[in-house]
This record gives C-alpha cells, structure tokens and sequence, in this order.
C-alpha cells in the first residue's frame, strides 16, 4: 500500500508547477523557483501517479459529462527523446518500440464524438494499432465504434457484434467478404485526430522525455482532463 505523504504547502504552485512542465517540456530541475524546490514538485507528481490520481481525474471527467453513443478510436506517434531511453525494464513494458524513425511509443485512443479522450493506452510504436483495439474500447454495448482501415479485421467486428455495439469502419481494398458501411459515419473520425493535434500543443506530450510510461501518461491524462472543461 502507498503512503499518503505529506500535503504539499501550496497546493495551487505545486500544481502550477506541473502544468508547467507539461506546457514547457522543460526538465524537472528547471522549474522556475516561484512553484517551490523542483524536486519537491516532482515528488508529488510521481506520488500521485503511483496512487493513479490523473488517470482518476480524467475517469471522473467521464463519467460526469460523457453521454454519446459512439467511440472513435485511432492511434498516434510519440517521438521518443534520447533522455527517455534509459530503462531498466524491458522496453516493451515501457512502451518503446523501434521504427524506420527510430525510437517510437503509440498513443491508442478512443473519444467520443465530441473528440474528448474516454481511454487510451501507451503502446510500442511498432505495434500494429489493432492490437490494443479490444482493451482500448472497453465497453461498446449499444455504441457505434468508428475507426480506420486499420481496424478493419474479422476478429475485431465479430467482439464489437457480439458485445451490443455497431461498427461503422471501411473495408480494406484486399477484403473479399461484404460488409455494411456508411460514409457518413466515416466523416466523424477527424475528431480522434483534432484530439491528438490539441494534446500535442503541450511539448512533454508531442516528445516523450519520461522514461517510465505511468510518468508519461500523467501528463496526457491531466491534460485530456483539462481538454473536458473546454
């Protein structure tokens, strides 16, 4: 179990302080001395990502203000900065990967069609973006599932079928069995991207500089969290 810890002193500086970072990507021993020691600052944002607090702010933010029926799911790269490549684990567990662009990670998203973020999931670069569909999704009875060619798969559409949802994604050119589509729904998946291009203002989202994915994820939670309240 995790120890409470102190309270920070001022509350409003040490958040103002992380937002910062994530603003600036500036690294940690930066941070201006007006939002106190910067390894104070850094010592409560980790705590409060081991006690899973940023991920529950944005679960909260679901909760209270999502009632759409549909989900878009679709997937972008991170550039990995050289900073965030020492790590202990195996880079899989990470979620590094090597591409022809060299070291990657892979946000895997899902929003509703408003474009505010219901889940995601950090996954290596090279990994091919259906993978992490199914978990990604979650719970998709009774709504409309919009994606890409790139979820186009048997497998895929038979889990949304047979757990109550509609899935509105194009067939591949190579598919040779029919399947039910309308354009109509596949001009509603620009809001996933608008997604990702307005969390990539914030410079330690755009380049990942953390080496541990929960680190990582913070940032992208708080500010997806934030994204709500627009």
């Amino acid at each position: 179990m995790l120890k409470k810890g102190r309270e920070p002193a001022n509350l409003f500086k040490t958040m103002s302080g992380i937002w910062w970072i994530l603003i600036t990507g500036a690294p940690w021993n930066q941070l201006p001395a007006y939002f106190g020691k910067w390894n104070s600052v850094y010592r409560f944002f980790s705590r409060w990502t081991k006690r899973g607090l940023f991920k529950e702010l944005l679960e909260r933010m679901v909760r209270r203000y999502n009632r759409d029926r549909y989900k878009v799911i679709d997937a972008t790269h991170i550039k990995v900065h050289q900073d965030a490549c020492h790590f202990a684990q195996s880079p899989e567990q990470q979620g590094f990967g090597k591409t022809k662009g060299g070291r990657n990670s892979k946000l895997s998203a899902v929003t509703n069609s408003q474009g505010k973020l219901l889940n995601l999931k950090l996954v290596p670069g090279n990994q091919a973006d259906i993978k992490s569909a199914v978990e990604v999704l979650g719970n998709v009875r009774n709504k409309i599932v919009i994606g890409d060619k790139g979820y186009d798969s048997d497998e895929l559409r038979n889990h949304i079928f047979d757990n109550g949802g509609t899935v509105a994604i194009p067939p591949k050119k190579s598919r040779t069995r029919f399947v039910l589509y309308s354009e109509c729904f596949g001009r509603m998946r620009y809001v996933v991207e608008n997604y990702f291009c307005r969390i990539k203002r914030y410079r330690r989202i755009d380049t990942r500089y953390d080496r541990r994915a929960d680190n990582y994820l913070s940032f992208v939670f708080l500010a997806s969290s934030m994204d709500w309240l627009k």
